[in-house]
């Protein structure tokens, strides 16, 4: 068959042996330049978990004020409400010091167990979302 094997170039740095070589340059450069940007928008993510973290913690800060109001009339109901505040609180806590793929983990496991319920939370929290960004606007109504 000699040099050439069923189309192929055989010899020592023929055809696919270069555009092999080629390609992994190709893809490696890609990679490298990938680098920053995936920095970048790993940097912006963290900001924002940081931002919803401490709007949690100053939620649960407004919570605990209104169950300490209520309780002077109803404090079995100021109890359930210090009690929302607490879990706030804990989410607080475990936003700011879980890393961005545990949260995209455990989300992704709590849908395999439950789809419905992970389903409803995506749209409720899409909805929440298109009203803050909606209201964010300066000088515009929500």
């Amino acid at each position: 068959m000699g040099e050439k094997e069923q189309g192929r170039d055989t010899q020592p740095g023929g055809f696919w042996e270069e555009s092999g070589s080629a390609a992994h340059d190709l893809k490696s450069k890609a990679g490298q330049a990938a680098e920053p940007l995936k920095e970048e928008a790993r940097g912006a993510v963290e900001a924002q978990k940081e931002a919803g973290a401490d709007q949690l913690t100053n939620l649960s800060a407004a919570v605990h004020g209104a169950a300490g109001e209520i309780a002077k009339e109803l404090p079995q109901a100021a109890a359930y409400i210090h009690s929302a505040a607490d879990s706030l609180q804990s989410a607080s806590s475990a936003l700011r010091e879980r890393s961005i793929e545990d949260l995209v983990s455990g989300f992704n496991d709590f849908a395999r167990k439950q789809p419905a319920a992970a389903f409803a939370g995506s749209v409720l929290a899409g909805f929440a979302l298109s009203r803050f960004l909606k209201s964010s606007k300066t000088g515009q109504p929500a």
